[in-house]
């Protein structure tokens, strides 16, 4: 006699997911794996010298006032647009120190890609999620899925001119 047991993996159980590749958009439910902080200003000095003097100018192109993080996250389902990946990697800059979202297990996160293929997240925007009893995402406190993607959707995503 073979007895099998299949577990339940509820990592990838969320009812609510919107398909609209028209929009540079992809939000997710991800669990960290890795932040790490770099200077967003490296690499930004110019050198020139000066033709009459002959003295050395340094100067900077541009100047991020922001830290910079580079993040990598584990993708346990996709909410906005789909990833098509298991992991993904993303630049987020924060002006007030490390990314509060780095706080929670488990978060949404909001991304957008730019023309060189690089992700980037969507300045502050995060809702920490959790599984309820029955394996559903939900949001802390207990809102659904669809809330908190709707809310941000018709919110800020919106006053940005994402939508």
């Amino acid at each position: 006699m073979i007895i099998c047991c299949k577990s339940a993996n509820f990592e990838h159980k969320n009812d609510f997911q919107i398909q609209d590749e028209t929009i540079n958009l992809y939000a997710f439910i991800g669990e960290k794996i890795d932040i790490n902080q770099f200077d967003p200003n490296k690499g930004n000095t110019q050198i020139e010298i000066d033709s009459i003097t002959g003295d050395t100018i340094t100067w900077m192109r541009y100047y991020v006032m922001d830290n910079g993080f580079k993040a990598k996250y584990k993708i346990l389902s996709n909410v906005f647009n789909d990833l098509k990946k298991d992991t993904i990697d993303f630049l987020v800059y924060d002006h007030y120190g490390r990314p509060k979202f780095e706080d929670y297990k488990y978060v949404i996160l909001y991304v957008s890609l730019d023309n060189e293929g690089n992700y980037y997240h969507q300045k502050y925007q995060y809702d920490p999620v959790k599984k309820n009893k029955d394996g559903n995402w939900t949001g802390l406190k207990g809102e659904s899925i669809d809330k908190l993607f709707l809310d941000k959707k018709n919110g800020v995503l919106k006053n940005r001119g994402v939508f």
